[in-house]
């Protein structure tokens, strides 16, 4: 799975399946709805609806996608960070926050790499 597109779905995949499951697991743990922990779940929609854009090589899409990203990894260190010197038990938040920001690094990752690729494809493509 090299491809950024390709990358970029599974990882709004876990996005979706972490926000529902942080959702529901905090309902069924305090009997609380708790619509905050729908937004890795809204950031994976999001990510998913731009995957054909990045297929199609989009770039205004590509950067998009690579801004939320980036965003989304930013709010999940800011939290995480929160949440470890506020309380010191490591809990369900803090792993849904560590699963979102080594998925987006992930994700940021190839996402750089197709960039640069476009980049030299484009390069070359002047060139000749």
């Amino acid at each position: 799975m090299k491809e950024a597109y390709q990358i970029n779905k599974v990882y709004s995949l876990v996005l979706i399946l972490v926000g529902a499951f942080g959702f529901l697991a905090r309902y069924y743990q305090v009997r609380d709805w708790q619509f905050t922990a729908l937004i890795p779940l809204f950031f994976g929609v999001i990510l998913y609806l731009c995957t054909p854009g990045i297929r199609n090589e989009n770039s205004a899409i590509g950067h998009v996608a690579a801004l939320l990203t980036t965003l989304l990894i930013i709010t999940s260190l800011v939290m995480l960070t929160k949440g470890i010197l506020g309380d010191i038990s490591w809990g369900r938040k803090q792993w849904i926050f560590l699963i979102v920001i080594l998925g987006g690094i992930w994700s940021l990752r190839s996402q750089i790499n197709y960039f640069r690729a476009q980049r030299k494809r484009k390069a070359a493509k002047a060139k000749s």
